[in-house]
């Protein structure tokens, strides 16, 4: 791959016209994850703000498109006499509200195209003369308040959540943060750019004041970095088609439909109606944005068919045939001729240049007769179009000039516009031959304002290969890489890959296939943010240097990157872990991992319980960690959530084998497995689809550590290393098993298990609803007897309480715990804010108001 990537460097010739901007900033994991799990950056960490002078904080801030929820705390700015200055976004008025304290409030609204699309320079002064503060955007001044500043003046600075005492809030908008800098009598006294790449902290670039972020998302890397969202296993040969408008990635297979949209972040697959039999090889699908319909074609039979989405069906079906002579052809779509015109192939020794048109309203076929110079026969090449399809670009390849694959086969870098109205032909450039030949994905993205395309080139002389990003010029012959590489299988016709762009949400889509000797084709879907990164800081713009002084500087570069590399201990790759679609149709019944395979029992057996400390030193040796109170999680060694891999059938089979498993030791049966999750199929087909996705599944759960689904008198159980993998729901059997009423320890690992909320709150399954109901009322009678046994410790009181009421919202008892134990504590403010939040949800639930007054809870007379 290095090798690769720097004889492309040496090959390419270079943009020079002006410098490439790395991507960089601070992104807020918001109200789309739990409250542990989003984000925090504390600018005051190390010690608060203090300003003799009048101050400013200022930053750049955008916030993320196409979310749910918006709701939240930009910035939270706290004096040391407890004034609160705020930024907050209103998601129902979609406005800021800037607040000082509760005594003044300023609404204003920024241009929702800037706000989503650009960066917003926000500016918080402060004027200690006149005990005011300011705010301003993009240096126009919006409003100004009192504030009891006072000076010499010291603040607590929080963007997003915070847990700072009688100030905490979880609630933040999905943003970006970039550019903090502090001012003190007008000069820069502190300045935190946010361009780190890694790690919990930021460094100022002044003083070296260190600023901590809990859970942070750097933005660089994912301009860097390609992003793998979903791996599926298929059986047969899909194809892949992408709506550019709803920005949908569409996967078509014989039995099914899977799709991702890029804008939500969502997936699904659905089973067709009916098959849509002898989906043969070589098979395409695209989408027509302007008849807003999905299409499946192939090209040897001259057919195409349109997917009915009320009835999830095809309105076509194809005989079964030999293999396309048309692999790898390239296509677009027209809107003045209503068309679809397919280009080029490779089949039976032949390259192709034929241009063959697919007329939409009437659908039928012909061949289109070309003027102008002559497509060399080729096939890996790339293709894109205009918005409207009336001119597509071809892109290099792999061909000869016969078209026959005996006589001098060979790459081609040429760049080739197709005009539809007139049918012709038209060579723009000639790249130059590189050093290390190459061929393309099957689409170009065209960027008609820049003039410039993005593409994904690969080396196609070995199997073990990587696909890389590059940007060139519609006008001159000119490209340069970007970003990193992605893992690409390549043997020939049976691999395929594409690019697609998100205009709206701003990331380039790259896709795989690979179909294995087994007829199963893995499919493979990365993301990148837009615009990507070039792979080199900003070599492109170097002043005062021209590309040939480049070229001589990059080998001796080169040389040392080799001679670093060389000299660091290889790490072999982590392979990812499989995620088939669900439900995929099913080949031979996969044997099902053998019961002899080292694995500690998970339960009944009981296992130890390491009861930590007040404060649990360090795991030295990570454990994966899976989660079944409050929502459904998978952490792997590493820390990484793997969770999105599990389908809603894999997640479904996990939980039913785990928590029979853990809870009885006994596990499922077979019989009462199939009748959950295969009722509508025959034995046979149950027992294939319990195989195939066992063994997937396993595949998932071997990057936690040693696990398996061991069968024994036909009832089926999963085991696992304790030693590597750590359930919370084992950890709550366990107490169960010892003496009540428990100890104080025990009763704070149940709070550090029930912190996460209830049991699986979020599964709605039928099996499921009575194992919640017994948990919960376990759960409550040991908290409640808790409660009493340790009626001297208010901090632990309130802990009770909370868990208390993820089972019961409105639990008496439990209001009374918490206030109570706040006003002990002397929190008077936040148990009135407890008991109001329990009146509103009380009022919800029953439609009427709580008969009850504070003091009757709170214990203040």
């Amino acid at each position: 791959m290095w090798k690769f990537i720097l004889l492309l460097f040496l090959s390419v010739h270079l943009f020079t016209n002006a410098g490439y901007a790395q991507s960089y900033g601070l992104r807020f994991a918001s109200h789309e994850v739990v409250q542990e799990r989003r984000t925090t950056l504390n600018l005051t960490s190390s010690g608060a703000l203090c300003f003799k002078k009048n101050g400013e904080l200022s930053f750049d801030l955008n916030l993320l498109p196409y979310k749910e929820t918006y709701f939240g705390y930009v910035v939270r700015i706290i004096a040391a006499n407890n004034q609160n200055i705020d930024l907050v976004y209103n998601q129902r008025e979609r406005n800021f509200s800037f607040l000082i304290g509760e005594s003044f409030s300023r609404a204003f609204s920024i241009d929702s195209i800037a706000l989503f699309g650009k960066w917003t320079h926000i500016s918080i002064q402060f004027d200690l003369e006149r005990n005011e503060a300011a705010i301003l955007v993009d240096n126009k001044f919006i409003a100004k308040g009192p504030a009891k500043l006072g000076s010499p003046v010291c603040t607590r600075v929080f963007f997003g959540a915070n847990t700072y005492e009688g100030f905490q809030t979880v609630d933040i908008p999905p943003m970006n943060i970039r550019n903090i800098v502090v001012k003190e009598g007008g000069n820069i006294k502190y300045n935190w750019p946010l361009t780190e790449n890694a790690g919990a902290t930021a460094t100022d670039l002044k003083e070296g004041k260190t600023a901590t972020i809990r859970n942070p998302i750097w933005i660089g890397p994912k301009h860097s970095n390609w992003s793998l969202v979903q791996t599926w296993e298929i059986y047969g040969t899909p194809s892949v088609a992408f709506d550019r408008d709803k920005e949908i990635l569409y996967v078509v297979s014989s039995d099914s439909l899977y799709n991702i949209c890029f804008k939500n972040e969502q997936q699904h697959g659905l089973r067709l109606a009916q098959r849509l039999d002898s989906l043969m090889p070589g098979n395409q699908s695209v989408f027509n944005p302007f008849l807003n319909k999905l299409f499946n074609f192939y090209i040897d039979h001259k057919k195409a068919g349109g997917y009915d989405s009320l009835n999830r069906k095809w309105d076509i079906n194809y005989a079964p045939d030999l293999l396309t002579v048309f692999w790898q052809a390239n296509k677009f779509i027209s809107q003045s001729d209503s068309s679809m015109y397919v280009l080029g192939g490779y089949g039976q020794m032949q390259y192709k240049n034929t241009v063959q048109r697919y007329h939409f309203p009437d659908k039928k076929w012909d061949s289109i007769t070309t003027h102008g110079e002559r497509l060399t026969p080729r096939y890996l090449a790339a293709a894109g179009s205009t918005d409207n399809g009336d001119t597509a670009y071809i892109l290099g390849g792999y061909g000869s000039n016969s078209g026959n694959q005996v006589v001098n086969p060979r790459h081609y870098y040429d760049l080739m516009a197709f005009y539809v109205k007139d049918h012709a032909f038209h060579k723009i450039y000639q790249l130059e031959d590189p050093p290390v030949q190459f061929c393309f994905a099957n689409s170009l993205v065209i960027d008609p304002a820049a003039q410039n395309y993005y593409a994904l080139i690969f080396p196609d002389d070995k199997f073990n290969t990587t696909l890389q990003l590059i940007e060139g010029s519609l006008k001159e012959p000119k490209y340069r890489p970007l970003a990193n590489a992605i893992p690409y299988s390549f043997h020939d016709i049976k691999s395929f890959a594409d690019l697609y762009y998100c205009r709206d949400s701003k990331k380039l889509v790259a896709v795989t296939l690979y179909t294995n000797k087994d007829n199963i084709t893995e499919v493979k879907v990365y993301t990148l943010e837009f615009p990507p990164d070039v792979m080199l800081d900003d070599y492109s713009g170097l002043s005062g240097f021209s590309a040939w002084y480049f070229l001589i500087l990059l080998p001796l570069g080169a040389f040392g990157v080799y001679i670093f590399l060389r000299g660091r201990k290889k790490t072999p790759p982590v392979k990812a872990a499989p995620v088939p679609a669900p439900e995929a149709p099913v080949a031979e019944p996969a044997a099902a991992p053998s019961p002899t395979t080292p694995a500690a029992p998970a339960v009944p057996a009981p296992v130890p319980v390491v009861l930590p400390a007040e404060e649990p030193a360090p795991d030295e040796n990570p454990k994966g960690n899976i989660y079944f109170f409050g929502p459904f999680e998978v952490l792997d060694k590493d820390g990484q959530d793997i969770t999105k891999f599990f389908t809603p059938l894999l997640k479904e089979l996990f939980l039913l084998i785990a928590i029979n498993t853990i809870r009885s030791g006994k596990g499922i049966s077979s019989d009462r497995l199939y009748a959950t999750l295969w009722r509508d199929k025959s034995s046979k087909e149950a027992q294939n689809n319990r195989s195939v996705n066992m063994v997937k599944l396993k595949a998932i759960l071997d990057k936690l550590g040693v696990c398996a689904f061991v069968k024994e008198a036909d009832r089926w159980s999963l085991q696992y290393s304790t030693e590597e993998i750590r359930m919370d729901l084992a950890d709550f059997q366990q107490l169960l098993h010892m003496p009540r009423p428990l100890q104080k320890q025990p009763v704070k690992e149940l709070l550090r298990i029930l912190h996460r909320g209830s049991f699986l709150p979020d599964a709605n399954y039928t099996w499921l609803e009575d194992i919640q109901s017994e948990i919960s009322s376990v759960a409550l009678d040991i908290l409640t007897e808790a409660a009493h046994q340790f009626s001297a410790d208010p901090e632990l009181l309130i802990e009770i309480a909370d868990s208390i009421f993820l089972f019961d919202p409105v639990n008496e008892e439990a209001l009374r715990l918490k206030c109570s134990s706040l006003v002990t504590l002397g929190r008077h403010s936040l148990a009135k804010t407890a008991f109001n939040k329990f009146t509103k949800e009380y009022q919800h639930m029953y439609g009427e108001e709580f008969p009850q007054s504070f003091t009757a809870y709170s214990g203040d007379k």
